[in-house]
């Protein structure tokens, strides 16, 4: 099965790299569509400068700020909201608002409040906060209840349910949410970086790139971006399925 699983991802990587080739054969010009050869070489140049692992080292740190912030605010108001039903219908304005914030508007003010290498932490908070906040909070609310029930009879303290009782039952949703925020995390980091500009950044060298309209080391950099939240994405997938 495994092998089968193997054999089918090569293939659709064979595909999408054939489609890539021919698309770019037919439009023929490397500033509206690059070939995919030009974009691995100048991918290999831009890992072999020393200056690049500046800004991959900066956008990385944000993105683990970020998530470790977004993952530690999630948990604790989610297992509260979880078991306390007032606090739950509290928050509820408050996690729809951020919901509908669109992330454009939202960069744009953040701006205006913080500095250029703060706005995409603070941004991308926002965006996968309520993403992480809401499946923890629904894995509270589905526990089965005859269990809390249990834990109640034989007067078992909050401390020792949350720790035996809550946490393993939310584990594959919390394990789920995290998979699926962190390519969002990714996302939000860069078009924050690509609008706020900080000093050092991905998104600032996306920026660079299509300010000087080089196509090439743009989709070079979109490349590194999804490279390492692959990387992301498998570490967080490997721990769900243990």
């Amino acid at each position: 099965m495994k092998n089968k699983k193997l054999i089918y991802l090569i293939l659709g990587i064979i595909i999408f790299i054939s489609l890539w080739y021919f698309i770019a054969l037919k439009i023929n010009s490397e500033i509206v569509f690059p070939n995919i050869t030009n974009i691995i070489k100048k991918f290999i140049e831009i890992i072999l400068e020393k200056s690049f692992y500046k800004d991959l080292f900066s956008s990385l740190i944000r993105v683990l700020i970020t998530f470790i912030l977004s993952f530690l605010f999630a948990f604790i108001l989610g297992i509260l909201s979880g078991i306390i039903l007032p606090i739950r219908y509290t928050l509820i304005p408050i996690i729809n608002f951020i919901k509908t914030i669109p992330t454009i508007p939202l960069i744009l003010v953040a701006i205006i409040w913080f500095n250029n290498n703060t706005v995409p932490i603070f941004v991308s908070m926002l965006v996968i906060f309520p993403i992480m906040y809401d499946a923890i909070t629904n894995g509270i609310v589905n526990i089965d209840k005859k269990l809390i029930e249990m834990s109640l009879s034989y007067n078992v303290s909050l401390k020792t349910q949350i720790l035996n009782l809550y946490i393993p039952y939310i584990k594959p949703y919390i394990l789920t949410s995290a998979s699926q925020s962190m390519g969002i995390t990714w996302k939000s980091i860069l078009a924050a970086e690509i609008l706020a500009l900080p000093t050092l950044g991905i998104g600032s060298k996306l920026y660079e790139s299509h300010l000087y309209l080089d196509s090439v080391s743009l989709f070079a950099y979109c490349l590194i971006a999804v490279i390492f939240n692959g990387i992301f994405e498998l570490i967080i997938r490997l721990n769900h399925d243990k």
